[in-house]
């Protein structure tokens, strides 16, 4: 299996979640309140989550809500080939979809099921997208899944988060600070150009204020009405100072005042209130002790456009974790129901081999920090290894090995399944690291490793083993 994703999982060149990154970076902050120091420590644990996104853009075959946007970029933000109508038309239309959005195979107990055998140790949840269609009971807004005129007639947050905490996961609420319907944001009897707000603020402070008045209300149902709330996730990053003002100070403090633990992330929007950084499709290059996460799509989308959903090679999804999790950031990986509601036999199994990997390899994942000589470390030629140790030991360290990826003619001879399955089997290989080595055994393995002492350093022999997608290795290193 090539490490090469194929064009169908190439993510779109559009930065659609956050910021323009035409602002000024101050460096992560770090919270001063005990609390949240404690909340984000326990976070920083979990390493591993799912973010889920449904809404009528998965009714209409969309990957998010983008399709209302007004620049046609590609991808996501473009409305179907076969569309005729202008902007305003597809619009209404987009908004008329609620009506038969019914998602009628949803059952969000085989989603929780499925993350929690998967070793997920959080969600988040699309509570409201920037389309502004709330996937939740809310008091301030029609355009909402329980609605009389919608399809789905369902409080679907509520359904997730009772789903999901029952089997022990903690909970996180996504919610877009846009939102492309309210008319104090979008005033529709004006041009739409952009994603932006289109009136000018200072002219009309009331219309900007029923927005933000609007957007303190649904985010304080949601922390007031749906139980315990870890994570308050928000999207939409153009929205801030100055251009958008949106007092975050506060919506993070009234956040503070229903949930005392709660952890904000005002994403791409760098400060005090960005709890913890999002880079999203991609794993940085380096270690970064400050709180992080990588949202990264385990299909080419947020969501299942069509019933059976392929996914990333597991070989892929396997490495993002490895780099992520020894980089010091959590996986926080992204699937979504399709149109009715279901999850697809791709994503399922997918799920399925990473609780298995996570089974025999997880004492080397959670609660564990970046080993920070990792550079130090030599191995076998096309090997990758990844370095990770418990947070309060400092003699045992975790190293994980990939081996090289298939060529492209190797590649090209298997199929489908073969691509995105890893048979069991691991070659041989050794490595070497500083430090003087007193014991080392494979996780998941009884086959022995050889420990050869040398000056300054200790190179280890690895046997063959019937392990998938990677070997992980627990070594306990001299006083």
């Amino acid at each position: 299996m090539s490490d090469e994703l194929s064009e169908d999982f190439a993510p779109d060149a559009l930065e659609a979640a956050g910021a323009l990154r035409q602002y000024p970076d101050p460096g992560y902050i770090w919270p001063s309140d005990p609390r949240t120091l404690a909340a984000l420590e326990k976070w920083r644990d979990h390493k591993v989550g799912v973010i889920i996104h449904w809404g009528i853009f998965s009714h209409i075959g969309q990957d998010g809500s983008w399709s209302l946007h007004r620049q046609r970029l590609g991808g996501f933000t473009d409305p179907p080939e076969d569309w005729t109508g202008s902007d305003e038309e597809y619009h209404s239309w987009y908004c008329d979809q609620a009506r038969s959005f019914t998602g009628e195979d949803f059952n969000a107990e085989e989603w929780a099921s499925a993350c929690a055998k998967a070793g997920m140790r959080y969600l988040v949840f699309t509570t409201k997208h920037h389309d502004g269609y709330a996937m939740y009971d809310t008091d301030f807004s029609n355009f909402k899944s329980t609605s009389e005129e919608a399809g789905l007639g369902r409080d679907i947050v509520r359904e997730m988060f009772d789903a999901f905490r029952a089997h022990n996961l903690e909970t996180g609420v996504y919610f877009s600070k846009a939102d492309w319907n309210h008319p104090g944001y979008w005033d529709r009897a004006r041009t739409i150009t952009d994603r932006y707000h289109n009136f000018d603020i200072e002219t009309h402070p009331a219309k900007w204020d029923s927005f933000v008045r609007y957007t303190h209300n649904q985010i304080d149902e949601l922390l007031r009405n749906y139980g315990k709330v870890n994570v308050l996730w928000l999207d939409a990053g153009w929205v801030r100072e100055p251009d958008e003002p949106i007092d975050i100070d506060q919506i993070a403090e009234h956040a503070r005042e229903l949930q005392p633990d709660i952890l904000v992330v005002d994403r791409e929007v760098h400060g005090a209130n960005e709890n913890y950084r999002t880079p999203e499709q991609e794993v940085p290059e380096d270690i970064r002790l400050y709180p992080w996460e990588s949202c990264i799509t385990m299909t080419r989308g947020w969501c299942s456009m069509r019933p059976e959903e392929p996914i990333k090679p597991m070989r892929h999804i396997i490495s993002n974790l490895l780099a992520i999790v020894s980089r010091g950031g959590n996986y926080l990986i992204g699937i979504g129901p399709d149109a009715q509601g279901r999850m697809s036999s791709w994503i399922k199994r997918g799920l399925e081999e990473l609780g298995r990997f996570l089974e025999v390899n997880g004492e080397g994942i959670y609660s564990t920090r970046p080993w920070t000589d990792i550079d130090q470390v030599s191995g076998e030629e096309g090997w990758s290894w990844y370095a990770t140790q418990p947070k309060d030991d400092d003699q045992r360290v975790f190293f994980f090995g990939m081996p090289p990826a298939s060529s492209a003619d190797e590649a090209a001879e298997l199929s489908i399944e073969e691509v995105t399955f890893a048979p069991g089997g691991l070659a041989p290989t050794w490595l070497e690291v500083p430090g003087k080595v007193s014991q080392a055994r494979i996780l998941g393995s009884s086959e022995p490793v050889v420990v050869e002492n040398r000056e300054g350093s200790t190179r280890l022999v690895i046997p063959q083993t019937d392990l998938r997608y990677a070997i992980g290795l627990e070594l306990t290193f001299s006083a």
